[in-house]
């Protein structure tokens, strides 16, 4: 299964903790079904836990194999160990198994709440219970008390399984910091401590990221990617803005500290929100690919407003990477969709009143992405070029509807203080 995952998510890191995640799922699965399966009835068994907790935490198509494979396993094993006796009830609940989780994992992306796919799971449960009935019956079952036990008990396993789920899922996203999609749907509440942390101390800045993630959400779409995660993690990228917050423009009411130190303090103080915003995720445990985004959404780019401001102050050389970010660049698309669109959400509102025509937009967000390229900032991550042109065409046709008032910089394209 792990093979499969790799060989299929070629343009995704593989994290290390792939392989603890299935290894635990299958483990308690097994364990769980043994015990209730010898103690009940088969039908009861919760194999459908296994498939959901791998199709949640790692991948829904690995957890369709993961199903296929568990429920074949699980009844070899206790054929092995029992014997031949119950074949019907044993091929029954096979069926029943693999159906089951089958629509419960089709419905995963479909219900984000857990309160709602719990709702999902009772109403699959009922269909489903109807397949050890009709098994039964066709092959002859005389009692009518079997058949309808048949049907309660595998009704009561999808019911089982859900139960178990949503009292694991939550342990197993806290210690492998986890970004499932009931976990992202649950990070995009404003009432989440950092964000409201973040309006309050960085109004500005919590504007900015709010925008930003519509953005972000539009462009994953349109490449195929986590649109749930991109929206999150561009909620999230800026937290570290609430130290220092007066540093930055979106925050300033007509005072710029700025003004009063040299460049170089400046540029510190800019740089320190990537580092302070990992950081601040890391410690409150958010998942890592959003703690991730937050530290390369500026790769290792230059802050040139300050730098041309250090170049006008001094005749010496000065080293181009103490005005720059400290990376690293961004490694997946997430991360890269998320640096193209905070440049490009404050570069459209610097120059929005120049803006227009829709072939004004058109060159001022190819200009950012081919800016962030000849940087070499991509060159970590496995965006293409298709996926730069689709991001493209989505900013041009999205900006213009999403401006709030923001001070024009010498070269809005270098986002200077953002």
């Amino acid at each position: 299964t792990y093979t499969l995952y790799v060989k299929r998510d070629s343009d995704v890191s593989v994290r290390s903790k792939t392989v603890p995640v299935i290894a635990v799922s299958v483990l308690l699965t097994f364990i769980l079904s043994m015990i209730f399966g010898s103690l009940v009835s088969l039908y009861i068994v919760p194999l459908s836990l296994c498939s959901l907790l791998v199709a949640t935490l790692v991948d829904r198509r690995v957890g369709i194999v993961t199903n296929i494979l568990i429920s074949q396993t699980f009844f070899l094993a206790y054929i092995l160990v029992y014997g031949t006796e119950n074949a019907v009830e044993s091929s029954a609940a096979l069926v029943t198994s693999m159906v089951a989780s089958i629509f419960l994992i089709m419905f995963l992306d479909k219900a984000f709440s857990r309160l709602k796919f719990t709702v999902v799971g009772v109403i699959v449960g009922v269909c489903t219970a109807v397949i050890p009935m009709l098994i039964n019956y066709l092959v002859g079952a005389n009692e009518t008390t079997t058949i309808l036990l048949s049907g309660l008990w595998s009704f009561l396993s999808v019911i089982l399984a859900i139960a178990i789920f949503m009292i694991v899922l939550p342990l197993m996203e806290y210690v492998f910091r986890l970004d499932t999609q009931f976990k992202l749907q649950e990070l995009c509440s404003l009432e989440n401590p950092l964000l409201k942390r973040l309006a309050k101390d960085a109004p500005g800045t919590f504007n900015h990221s709010m925008v930003v993630g519509n953005l972000a959400e539009l462009c994953a779409e349109a490449i195929g990617e986590n649109s749930l995660l991109a929206r999150v993690a561009a909620y999230y990228h800026d937290v570290g803005k609430v130290k220092n917050s007066e540093y930055f423009i979106e925050n300033q009411k007509g005072y710029n500290p700025h003004d009063d130190v040299i460049p170089e303090v400046s540029v510190a103080m800019i740089i320190s929100h990537v580092t302070e915003g990992y950081r601040m995720l890391k410690q409150a445990r958010i998942p890592d690919e959003i703690a991730d985004c937050a530290l390369q959404h500026h790769g290792t780019t230059p802050v040139n407003y300050f730098l041309y401001k250090a170049q006008n102050l001094t005749e010496d050389n000065l080293d181009r990477k103490e005005f720059s970010y400290p990376g690293p660049k961004p490694r997946t698309k997430v991360a890269a969709i998320l640096m193209i669109t905070d440049t490009v959400e404050a570069a459209s509102r610097a120059l929005a009143e120049k803006m227009n025509s829709p072939k004004d937009f058109r060159q001022l967000v190819h200009s950012m992405i081919k800016q962030k390229a000849d940087l070499g900032q991509f060159t970590e991550c496995p965006i293409t070029y298709k996926d730069l042109n689709d991001i493209e065409d989505t900013l041009v046709k999205a900006i213009p509807s999403m401006y709030h008032a923001r001070i024009q910089y010498n070269n809005a394209g270098d986002k200077a203080n953002s």
